[in-house]
Parts: structure tokens; sequence; C-alpha cells
């Protein structure tokens, strides 16, 4: 598949788009100056105990307290604290007695160092989330001090076993004792010298760290890279076909940083110099309006409805009109109609949970079907499309109500574009283009009408040229418009030239 990466730089923020099909498919926000990102390690200080929780408030310089849970200590704590602390007397009481370590007050004290890595960003009205089990990440390896694991990808797994005991035995050569190494997708067929670099540069890393923790806690001894950058180094590969940005202090940083990880496709980076905006130009700032709004249309005319709360999301899917229904149809008919319709619901429900960065609990009510192999099919096309999905999910086969649920980790805030109602009327206009694209590129409908109501239907042919006049330069196809005071103003019907309804928002 071709992607396309869209940076826009702005005065306060980075935004960066990036496209698979020249569908928008993750949106990311890089603030300048942020702190607290994931990935970001820090020398924090014990604030205090939770000993409900069997977890610890750690002060790394957020107003709320950091998170950390005595399962994300890790086995190497011990190794860890005894860097930090040069005092054995110190750490005495509690290397002695090694049962009885079950709780986290046995190991962490109020007032005590520690070293920890950011694994989720303040959401809402929490702080960060922490753990202790720290991982310096590369391009090909990821690097774990006081572990002595070799980790290796699935992918790398299941794609061919020879690579894989090259790589083993490759890393067990050049791994230094105490660190452990995940061996990434991205090392699959890497030359041993790059390998060996980037082992080299991830241990440097370390000792810098090693370095800063004798500064006063709170203080951050390691800064993750620039979203962009991380975005990079963790989904790179063949599929990137260009890359624009309009920043050209972040064009050269990417450049830098893809003639070190891919020097054979820096060709593919852009400088842009376009007075129209960037993401205007590429069309995210349409998509963003049409597909981050409660209502999410779907090219056959169907919509999917969008509910949040802070841990709980609710999907429901609407056929939205009885259309695409021939007259007279068998119950036959009527069933696989409905059903791809929920298999285009899913494939868009996949795309919006990472667009969003959805995470918790995820409920999707699709529309009701009877029969046990298509709800087999439809579960098996929903887990197919989040294959691709970094972050951590589960879902779960349909349950009796017909209902589809599964959890999904998130690790940054939820995206939440205000889609105003200031914007409503291009935003309506650019949902009902979408539906009439879908119908033109359907060949077996002649003479397509729009009906509609009458104030919709004087701004579309308002002007020169109208945006009637518009469709007519982009589709070669001319949609005749007929206005309907009985219409409501979200009303609006999609009709042949034999008079049959082809979509309709009239339930």
């Amino acid at each position: 598949m071709n992607k396309e990466l869209i940076i826009n730089a702005e005065e306060q923020e980075v935004k960066i788009a990036l496209l698979e099909e020249g569908k928008l498919l993750e949106l990311h926000r890089d603030v300048f100056n942020e702190q607290f990102s994931v990935g970001d390690i820090y020398l924090g200080i014990v604030k205090k105990i939770l000993y409900g929780l069997n977890a610890a408030i750690i002060d790394i310089g957020h107003s709320k307290g950091a998170f950390l849970h005595y399962n994300d200590l890790g086995f190497q704590i011990d190794k860890m604290l005894d860097i930090i602390y040069t005092h054995k007397k110190f750490l005495s009481n509690k290397l002695e007695k090694k049962e009885d370590k079950n709780s986290i007050n046995k190991i962490l004290r109020p007032g005590q160092k520690i070293l920890v890595q950011i694994s989720k960003e303040p959401i809402s009205n929490k702080g960060p989330k922490l753990t202790a089990k720290i991982c310096i990440s590369g391009r090909h390896l990821i690097l774990i001090p006081f572990s002595e694991k070799i980790y290796i990808s699935k992918k790398i797994k299941n794609t061919n076993l020879l690579e894989r005991m090259r790589l083993l035995s490759y890393i067990k050569k050049i791994k230094p004792n105490e660190f452990g190494i995940i061996i990434r997708t991205a090392s699959y067929k890497k030359k041993e010298n790059v390998l060996n670099e980037e082992m080299v540069f991830l241990i440097e890393k370390w000792q810098k760290i090693l370095g800063s923790i004798m500064k006063p806690p709170p203080v951050r001894v390691l800064r993750e890279r620039s979203k962009t950058s991380c975005l990079l180094r963790d989904t790179f590969n063949d599929d990137f076909k260009s890359i624009y940005c309009n920043n050209n202090f972040i064009y050269q940083e990417i450049h830098s940083y893809l003639s070190f990880i891919a020097p054979e496709k820096i060709n593919i980076i852009k400088y842009y110099k376009d007075n129209i905006p960037i993401f205007e130009k590429y069309g995210i700032e349409k998509q963003i309006k049409i597909f981050l709004g409660k209502n999410v249309p779907l090219e056959n005319g169907a919509y999917l409805i969008i509910e949040h709360t802070e841990a709980l999301h609710v999907i429901d899917v609407n056929s939205g009109m009885n259309n695409n229904m021939k007259k007279n149809c068998t119950e036959s008919e009527r069933m696989n109609n409905i059903f791809q319709i929920n298999l285009l619901a899913a494939t868009e429900i996949a795309r919006q949970l990472r667009l969003r960065d959805m995470g918790g609990i995820i409920v999707v009510d699709f529309i009701d079907m009877y029969e046990p192999i298509q709800r087999k099919k439809l579960y098996e096309h929903l887990k197919e499309k989040m294959k691709n999905d970094r972050a951590k999910h589960k879902i779960l086969p349909p349950n009796k109500f017909g209902l589809v649920q599964f959890t999904r980790h998130r690790v940054r805030p939820e995206l939440n574009i205000n889609n105003q109602e200031k914007d409503y009327p291009i935003d309506y206009i650019h949902r009902l283009e979408l539906i009439i694209e879908s119908t033109i590129r359907n060949k077996n409908h002649k003479g397509i009408q729009l009906h509609i109501h009458s104030f919709i239907s004087a701004y579309l042919k308002k002007g020169f040229p109208s945006i009637q006049q518009k469709w007519f330069f982009k589709y070669k196809k001319w949609i005749k418009i007929i206005p309907k005071d009985s219409f409501g103003y979200n009303d609006y019907q999609l009709i042949n030239k034999k008079n049959e309804i082809i979509y309709s928002s009239i339930t």
C-alpha cells in the first residue's frame, strides 16, 4: 500500500498526518517544548506509597504526580537502585528478605530516588503512568538495561527461520553483559555492521543516562525523539512513497534521520513551499471535518455514530436509510446487503480507532445478522483490519446481543478535534460529496438527482463556479438539484433516472 507522511509545522505545534492510499489513517500532534511524552526517562523521587493499590506516586515534575504500580517495577529494580545508591547499607534491609517483596512498600519508600520511564502520557485529570522497566528504542533494536534476555519480533519468527537464527546468533555475540535486547521487525535481513552500530549508539545513550543520575531529582535524563522521528523509526518501510514538510528545520531533521535509517529513500522527502496550506493541498483538513465528528459517513450511505466517555466508547452502525435495496428484494438479498454494510463499517472502525487513538473498552453495535456464518466472517474481517494497529488490543466474538466488544491500549490522550457548529455547512457538503462520489463510481446509476432542502439547494447553486458546477468539472456528471421545502436541513435523497431512491438520509 502507498503511504504518505504530511507534516504541517505551525507556531506552537507540529501536526503529522499519515495517509494510506490517500485516506487519513493517523493524526499526531507534537507540541513544542512539551514534557512528559511516552518514552521519556526521568530520575524521580518517591512521593508517597499507595498501600491499597500496591503502587507509588513518583514526583517527576508533573503537577498531578506520576503513577507507578508494583507490577511495573520489574525484576531489575534491585540493580537499578544499587546503581543510584552507592550506600549498600541503605539497601541491606531490602535485599535480605527477598521472599517478602510482593508489596511495593518493601522495595520503595518516600524520599527515595528512582529511574522511571513514561509509559502513558497524562490523560484527563490523571498524571503520567510510569514503568521502571527501562527500554531504549532504536530502529532495529531495543536495549533493556539490567536484563540478559533476547527477544525477537514474532513477524520475523513467522517469516524466515534461518533469518531468525542468524539475528539471534549475531546479537548473542555482540550483546554486553547485563543488557537485554529486543530484535525489531526492521532488523530483518539487515547487515551485521548496521546492527552493531545501533547497539553501540544505544549503549552510549544509556551511559549518558548514568552520567545524569547524580543530578537532584526530579529531572529528565533522556528525551524521546520528536514524534515525527519516532513515527518513522517505528513504521517506516517500503510502502512510504513520499514525505512532505512545510518547515525547513524539520525537513533537515527528517532528511538527516532518514539518511541514517534508510539512505536509499531520502529522495522521497520533499520541502513544501506552496502558498496553499499543506493540509488543504493534500485534502487532510477535509478528511478531518468529515471523519472526526460524532457521525462518520461510509461510502455506501450508511454511517457510524461514535459516543465517548473517559473509559468506554460506543459505536453504532446505522444503515441510514432503506436504500441500496431493489424493490421486492428477497430476504437473502436483504441480509447480504446488511452484511456488506457491516463489513464496510468494520473497515472504517479499525481506521477510526487509530485515527482518534481511542482506548479502553470499545463496544460496537453492528446491524443485526442472523446467519452465524456471516457473524463469524465479520469477526474475522475486523480482526484482519486491526492487524496493522500497533496498539495492544483484544477483540471478542459477537455476543448473543450482536455486540462486538474489545479493548485497546492507549498511551496518549485521545485525539479531540473540535468541529464547531460554525463549520457545519461546509462539513455537511463534504459528507454529501462523499456519498455523491460513491454513487458516481457505481456505473449502474444514470441521471442522478439530488433532492434536498431549499436553503441547501440555493447554497449549492450559488456563485460561479457554484458547488454544483464544481461537481460537474470534477466528476464529468451533471447532478440535478431539486429543492424540497418539506425536507429538514439534514435530509436528502439521491434518485436515479428510473426514479429509484439510491441513498436517503430519511429513515
